[in-house]
């Protein structure tokens, strides 16, 4: 069935970011830019025409449900409470050791004869020099708890155990009290359940991304926000569903918020051992409605979504890696691996095209007069890294240590910069990788994993933001030779993120990372620093995806803010699910499919729309479709 005419009109993709080498540039505005400049320029399928639509017209035209590691897609469906057992009364307390008992005992607890010297030397200098001890544990759950159970009840109580990458370290705190755990002693005393410490519980949030929604939860119970985890972070502009933790929450307490919250709901309470950590998630199931869908014919839409279904898409770094505007988070990410701290800290306060209020006014305000206290003042307390820095600068002078002020940001987003530098080159080695060899087989001089579930771990810590950069980033791949060609396919094949721990293909991509990173200053076989976390091991992602699930739909309709999907509290409200009108004068495409952790919903539509996929386009496209049928 064709599409009723329209007067709607078309728009082209945005001019590309215009430049921002150069120290002293700091009061020329940044443009938006498109997705050419990060290196999103292929096609899995060229030959089947796109055709125009509008991406999150409204927040709930995009749906995400969390699949968790069972591979269940989360719904909120049950507000009810759990049942819980109290734990037993507490055993009569162990009496405490005196120093030299413990001291005796160390080496026969601990299995070695040098134990008891570094925990004699611990004691001594009050945790100063050394200020930890770290004890090496074989994978026996039974040996630590005695050892845990063994310092709890010694050395009056001045030593404290906890794990630590598979050892036990053992630090000193003064008059027995780990102040870092006094704002959870009281909760500590009062927790009695004993399915675990953990209440689990799915989040339901709307136009918030999961920060703001925890922040936003502790801020409601005064507590501090470390006590909530969850596997991953979801895009403020949806609707969204996922589990989080919170540590001796009771599911009692959590339940009695829903009435006080705006755009969130809790439920699907239970209890558990264990935290959420970041990547402890198979991956999301998306719901998109695309609106105002202007295409010749059905046929096209059903080609089109079919590709994705068939043959998947390509796995670029979508836009959101890179910012929305100014300077983007790349060029940042360039600038701190070349050691350029002034020019970082300019990218990052410089003027932006089409900002206002007082965002523009304090970004003004810096370019014009340098004033690091009235441009503080200014500045909304959410534009986390130029406070920051600014910060920084007002308690410092005209003495401007740019280093030091880039590290005042938190560490997430200092590193968010480099990775996105690194994502930057891997977008455009894919983009080189198809134009050369295409995206239907492997070819001789390709990566791949040897074991997917060390890929799996490496994506795991990069998703973590509190990861030390020293953990092992070790993974297993193989160049294809012409008899390993059979046993693979193109799902198979990785490309390296740039570091200095990784292997680059033995084929002409593998000269093009050097060609394109020689270009920026950089090496990509010398990615270590002198900041070290800076320095960059690198890592590997398969350059095509192929999602599963793909189901899709059209509809007709006429109020532009017509509802066109069903969220999971439509579903507990008894809202029926939209059909559209038969007669209406718009058309949309419903689009549903799973994507595993760390790929792009925007990334898939992208193929098969092949328009841009930046926020500024799309809100363009509404505008100016808007204007067309007034």
């Amino acid at each position: 069935m064709s599409s009723p005419p329209s007067k709607r009109i078309k728009i082209e993709a945005e001019p590309e970011q215009t430049s921002t080498d150069g120290v002293n540039n700091q009061a020329t505005p940044v443009t938006t830019w498109g997705e050419k400049s990060v290196g999103i320029s292929e096609y899995v399928n060229a030959s089947i025409p796109g055709f125009s639509a509008i991406i999150k017209q409204r927040y709930s035209d995009f749906l995400v449900n969390e699949i968790d590691l069972e591979g269940k897609v989360l719904h909120l469906n049950d507000f009810s409470l759990p049942t819980s057992t109290p734990l037993e009364p507490p055993k009569e307390e162990v009496p405490l050791l005196s120093l030299e008992e413990s001291i005796s005992n160390l080496s026969d607890i601990l299995g070695d004869a040098n134990a008891p010297q570094e925990i004699q030397k611990l004691l001594e200098t009050k945790g100063t020099e050394p200020p930890f001890v770290l004890i090496d544990v074989i994978d026996d759950k039974e040996k630590r708890t005695e050892i845990h159970r063994f310092f709890r009840n010694a050395f009056d109580r001045k030593l404290i155990t906890e794990a630590s990458e598979g050892r036990i370290k053992v630090r000193y705190v003064a008059e027995g009290i780990d102040k870092r755990d006094k704002k959870f002693q009281r909760k500590r005393n009062d927790w009695n359940i004993s399915e675990g410490d953990f209440c689990r519980f799915i989040l339901h949030k709307e136009n918030k991304d999961t920060m703001e929604a925890v922040n936003m939860l502790s801020k409601i119970m005064k507590m501090s926000s470390k006590i909530f985890s969850y596997a991953g972070t979801k895009d403020k502009r949806g609707v969204t569903v996922q589990w989080v933790t919170g540590y001796h929450v009771k599911a009692e307490r959590l339940a009695g918020l829903n009435k006080r919250l705006r755009g969130m709901q809790l439920g699907n309470f239970g209890y558990c051992k264990e935290k959420l950590d970041l990547g402890d998630l198979k991956g999301n199931h998306f719901s998109i409605v695309l609106r105002d869908v202007v295409v010749e014919s059905e046929e096209i839409i059903d080609k089109a979504v079919t590709t994705i279904k068939d043959q998947g898409f390509i796995n670029y770094f979508g836009m959101q890696r890179f910012g929305s505007s100014g300077a983007p988070t790349h060029t940042i990410g360039k600038a701190l691996l070349l050691g350029q701290w002034e020019q970082a800290v300019n990218l990052i306060l410089m003027p932006r095209e089409g900002e206002k209020g007082d965002i523009a006014e304090a970004r003004k305000e810096w370019a014009q007069n340098q004033d690091a206290k009235k441009a503080l003042e200014i500045f909304p307390r959410k534009c986390v890294a130029e406070t920051h820095v600014l910060s920084t600068f007002a308690k410092s002078g005209q003495n401007r240590d740019f280093l030091g002020a880039i590290k005042m940001i938190p560490r997430n987003l200092r590193m968010m910069y480099v990775h996105a530098y690194q994502s930057y080159v891997w977008n455009h080695m894919v983009s080189q990788r198809i134009q050369r060899f295409g995206c239907d087989k492997p070819v001789v001089g390709d990566l791949v994993v040897v074991n997917d579930s060390e890929l799996k771990e490496i994506e795991e810590i990069d998703a973590d933001e509190n990861m030390e950069d020293e953990v092992s980033r070790t993974v297993s791949v193989k160049v294809l030779s012409a008899d390993d060609l059979s046993q693979y396919t193109i799902y198979d094949v990785v490309l390296p993120m740039p570091g200095f721990d990784v292997q680059y293909p033995e084929h002409e991509i593998g000269i093009k990372y050097h060609e394109l990173m020689t270009q920026d200053g950089l090496d990509p076989k010398d990615m270590r620093r002198n900041v070290k976390e800076f320095s960059l091991p690198g890592s590997y992602r398969k350059f095509m995806s192929k999602p599963e699930n793909v189901t899709w739909k059209t509809m007709r309709y006429t109020d532009p803010e017509a509802t066109l999907s069903q969220s999971d509290l439509d579903v507990l409200a008894g809202v029926p699910e939209p059909t559209g009108e038969p007669d209406g004068e718009r058309l949309a495409l419903r689009v549903s499919f799973s994507l595993n952790s760390s790929q792009y919903a925007t990334m898939a539509l992208r193929e098969i729309l092949k328009t841009e996929t930046t926020g500024s386009f799309h809100l363009a496209l509404s505008q100016k479709n808007s204007q067309a049928v007034q």
